[in-house]
């Protein structure tokens, strides 16, 4: 059993300090640094070896030391001390290097702008295609020759920005004969084949690091940061980076979407359960004193906990080398708390989601960045990931099991009633027969805007690569940027109070589609407004659009495919935030679901639901989270709770960890009952025979 599996509650203490004043780090003392995290009850230490300023908190023979320290091996006294005390250690390493930036200027990532990173911010960034990769290789194989710990922290791994160092042009040449682009183009296959090398040249950086500890020692576990996968194409991630760690882990500071999307997508990606959830014990890590509430904290803990993943909290040393001993207090409370549970949770257990979202790391793009200089581009969140977040939130307001789910998981989809397949941009060969397979053989889809237009080598298609699972043919975009959804009469249940007179209005354009299967079921067409939105000398009302132009286009579609259907929607309708819109989404899942759901909740929005079946030991594990957006929570009564039982004999329902027997009731394939009063947190036991 690797350390990781029981190992819950862990903490990281950002340590980027300089040395150019010799009081920094002076008070340090590693006893009273392991005394903090004792004292907060933690069970793993993420200790630094080195950090983003690349100074090094060890007697390093290919480094510097930081001079704050006196030459004391600070970094074998907490792991000596961490491990005295029963707490594994995980030690840090920030690729992130500003020391290895002054001192080799050759080594620098040069931006588009030709000018390196020292140029706009406080961190110096090497590129892993100078001899800078040599060098983070040399001190991993000192630590790991040096030390005896559990396991190794790899940040600020991402790509960060587009290289144009020497090094890089050099080595793309080699590999493909061409000089490296500079406009980006995301229909332009020389542009996009750009773009694989940056994603294999992570991830094959990242294999390297892991295949260099574990020759040392195989036991070691190795962890890179996964945060950046937020920042799309640009930080380079795809599987295979994930794949070359032993569980997925990074640093968040967004809400309770945020973190509810994050563990889901991390537990579908990671190799060992429990992936592990950071996030700062400050409002965000540009704060250095201000504490978030113990009611936030326990929220995000919980939410980590309720999503079957650990949860690890960042401080930030004082200069001096001194902590708030405050907030390890509030921490042990907190801690001892979740601690009660952990004898619960299973890693085997299965997470029970009836939809899976589909996130494409390939996707993570934004097609508005099309002709522009890579010296001209800003990031903007793309409309995949745009889309995948909302239509999280949307099934959490419905209380919809769900989960998110990647290319690796592309074996197991039949675990799943319903996948969502929103505005995948970009799609392989791989994806598009799984996608097939799995519907034909009963599975539903929903999909929308260009899924499947664009392979991965960015050659558009002439039509989608999935015409036959959605019924229809391509043959353009609506010039409109606003349309609306006209529902026919024999569907006018799904769409709620819109009708064909007064339809849905999308802020979108949508895709011009023509149905080619003659059982294909138009459920709405597209309507256009009176006039083009941009067009702002020639309008039918001046501050809105009204529809005016009927057109037989279909919108949304609904085509069934061997054993399976399909829900095709043109505009994507899964990006629009407003309740009537998500009513209408979460009717069309309900239209192709297949079966009843996991289980069903009358509940506010801000409580989240997760249920785990351990079928080993006959039970399942329901947790509830109430995660509202103002602090503390107001706590919810009266929530009724109806499991699906699947021919399964219900024996006991209690609350845990006090095992107080609750009340339930049976009502055809469903158990029912009350759940206690929900402050934050709540775990329930249904037992079974």
């Amino acid at each position: 059993m690797k350390w990781c599996e029981n190992s819950y509650r862990r903490s990281l203490v950002d340590m980027h300090i300089d040395d150019w004043d010799e009081k920094f780090l002076s008070q340090f003392d590693p006893k009273e640094y392991v005394e903090m995290q004792a004292l907060a009850e933690v069970q793993t230490v993420i200790f630094y070896a080195s950090s983003n300023v690349g100074i090094c908190y060890y007697p390093t023979k290919i480094g510097h030391m930081h001079n704050g320290i006196k030459g004391r091996d600070v970094l074998k006294e907490v792991i000596d001390l961490s491990h005295e005390k029963g707490m594994s250690v995980v030690v840090y390493y920030n690729i992130w290097h500003k020391w290895a930036y002054d001192n080799h200027p050759d080594w620098r990532l040069i931006t588009p702008k030709g000018e390196g990173t020292g140029e706009y911010m406080r961190y110096g960034v090497c590129c892993i295609n100078s001899p800078f990769r040599d060098f983070v290789i040399n001190q991993t194989k000192e630590l790991c020759s040096n030390y005896s710990f559990e396991g190794l922290w790899f940040d600020m791994i991402g790509l960060t920005t587009v290289c144009y160092c020497p090094f890089c042009r050099k080595r793309y040449f080699l590999e493909t004969g061409e000089e490296i682009p500079r406009i980006i183009n995301w229909n332009d296959p020389k542009w996009v084949r750009f773009q694989r090398k940056r994603e294999e040249w992570l991830a094959e950086f990242a294999s390297s690091l892991a295949s260099t500890a574990k020759k040392i020692n195989p036991e070691t576990t190795v962890v890179l940061q996964n945060a950046h996968w937020q920042n799309g194409w640009r930080d380079g991630l795809t599987l295979p980076f994930f794949e070359a760690q032993d569980y997925v882990s990074g640093d968040f500071y967004g809400g309770a979407l945020e973190e509810s999307f994050v563990c889901k997508l991390f537990y579908s990606l990671t190799s060992n359960k429990p992936f592990e959830y950071m996030t700062s014990r400050c409002p965000t890590l540009l704060d250095h004193t201000t504490m978030k509430s113990k009611e936030l904290l326990e929220a995000q803990m919980y939410s980590a906990l309720a999503n079957n993943g650990a949860f690890c909290f960042i401080d930030a040393i004082d200069p001096e080398g001194t902590l708030n001993k405050d907030f390890y207090v509030r921490m042990g409370e907190l801690f001892k708390d979740l601690e009660q549970y952990e004898k619960y949770i299973d890693n085997t257990s299965k997470f029970c989601q009836d939809v899976g979202i589909y996130l494409s790391f390939e996707s993570l793009i934004n097609p508005e960045d099309n002709g522009m200089r890579t010296s001209e581009s800003i990031y903007r969140r793309g409309p995949h990931l745009e889309a995948a977040v909302n239509v999280a939130k949307t099934l959490l307001s419905a209380h919809i099991p769900f989960g998110v789910i990647t290319k690796k998981n592309l074996n197991r989809l039949s675990d799943y009633q319903t996948i969502i397949l929103p505005n995948l941009l970009m799609i392989d060969k791989e994806e598009a027969d799984a996608f097939r397979k799995f519907v034909e053989s009963g599975g539903s889809i929903y999909a929308s805007g260009t899924t499947s237009l664009l392979a991965k080598d960015g050659i558009k298609q002439d039509n989608f690569l999935l015409y036959d699972l959605f019924g229809v043919q391509y043959s353009g975009e609506t010039k409109e940027n606003l349309t609306y959804v006209a529902p026919k009469e024999d569907f006018k249940d799904v769409f709620g109070r819109y009708s064909f007179q007064y339809p849905l209005t999308i802020f979108y354009p949508q895709l011009k589609v023509k149905k080619i299967r003659e059982d294909a079921k138009i459920l709405a067409t597209v309507t256009l407004p009176y006039t083009d939105p941009k067009d702002i000398s020639h309008f039918a009302s001046a501050n809105s659009n009204p529809p005016g132009i009927s057109t037989d286009l279909p919108s949304i579609v609904l085509n069934q495919y061997g054993k399976g259907k399909v829900i095709y929607s043109a505009g994507v309708l899964e990006l629009m935030k407003e309740d009537d819109h998500r009513s209408v989404f979460i009717n069309l899942i309900k239209l192709i679901s297949n079966r009843p759901f996991f289980f069903e909740a009358d509940a506010p929005k801000s409580v989240e639901v997760t249920l785990f079946h351990q079928e080993d030991k006959k039970r399942y594990l329901i947790d509830l989270l109430n995660y509202q957006a103002e602090l503390p929570n107001i706590p919810v009564s009266d929530i009724k709770i109806r499991i699906r039982l699947d021919n399964k004999k219900p024996q006991r329902l209690i609350l845990l960890p006090e095992g107080k027997k609750l009340d339930f009731k049976i009502e055809g394939n469903y158990i029912e009952f009350i759940a206690p009063k929900l402050e934050t947190f709540l775990m329930i036991c249904l037992e079974y025979s």
